[in-house]
């Protein structure tokens, strides 16, 4: 390995390293001198000076009317990456915990009217299975056709669609979905005692929709592993009550 592959694993780039070894060859040098000599436009060059001596890696001397620029003793080099580890360090736990905390942040999206909403029932069809708690009669009073054509690319994917329904929802309209999707549709009907709803809560994979099929119409888009997993768990824990009870 040469030195100067050695010292860009100090955090050094190519132009400085260029500057930092001309420098240690030729010592006391001015800013033309050190452009000419290493190849490094003018410009450039001031700016690698000013981040060298910022790392402590050179000093600045005036030199008559000029600045000239002086390496600073190898040693500098391991007390610059020293200290920047030790900064690092230092910031460490407030990095994890942020980190910590976006990672497991919910990603959020938000959907308004019903050609917006459709595309969230779409987004499902990423799934192995679905989990659904809504009315499917007021997603078929909206749009049979869209209900019926949803159903369909479920069967067609091989997509096990988990539905629990108002009494209402339970009656005309599971039926024609159990028709369309066969053996990959199952539902449970909660007790008659219970309003019907004006939703549709849907949980697939890592993500969880809550819509609102009344006006105005509009889906909330959550992507949580988590909170998705919670979700299933809630279902599971319902469709039990609702079996044992039929």
């Amino acid at each position: 390995m040469t030195i100067e592959q050695q010292l860009s694993q100090f955090g050094l780039n190519q132009s400085e390293i260029r500057v930092y070894i001309f420098l240690l060859e030729n010592g006391l040098s001015s800013p033309p001198q050190v452009a000419k000599g290493t190849r490094i436009a003018r410009t450039n060059c001031y700016h690698v000076l000013d981040s060298l001596k910022n790392q402590g890696l050179i000093t600045e001397q005036q030199e008559g009317k000029r600045k000239a620029y002086l390496a600073s003793d190898p040693e500098a080099l391991l007390r610059s990456f020293d200290a920047r580890r030790d900064s690092l360090a230092s910031i460490v736990p407030d990095l994890r915990a942020r980190y910590t905390v976006q990672k497991n942040k919910p990603k959020i999206r938000f959907y308004e009217g019903f050609e917006e909403v459709k595309q969230i029932y779409w987004q499902t069809y990423e799934a192995a299975e679905v989990f659904a708690i809504g009315s499917t009669k007021q997603l078929n009073s909206l749009q049979s056709s869209f209900l019926d054509a949803y159903a369909k690319g479920l069967k067609e994917k091989e997509i096990m669609l988990h539905d629990i329904l108002s009494t209402e929802s339970g009656t005309d309209v599971a039926q024609s979905m159990k028709d369309i999707m066969k053996g990959y549709y199952e539902f449970f009907v909660v007790p008659n005692s219970y309003d019907e709803f004006q939703t549709d809560i849907l949980i697939w994979n890592d993500s969880i929709a809550l819509i609102s099929l009344g006006e105005p119409i509009f889906g909330t888009l959550l992507t949580n592993a988590p909170l998705a997993k919670t979700f299933r768990t809630l279902f599971r824990v319902m469709e039990d009550g609702l079996r044992d009870a039929s």
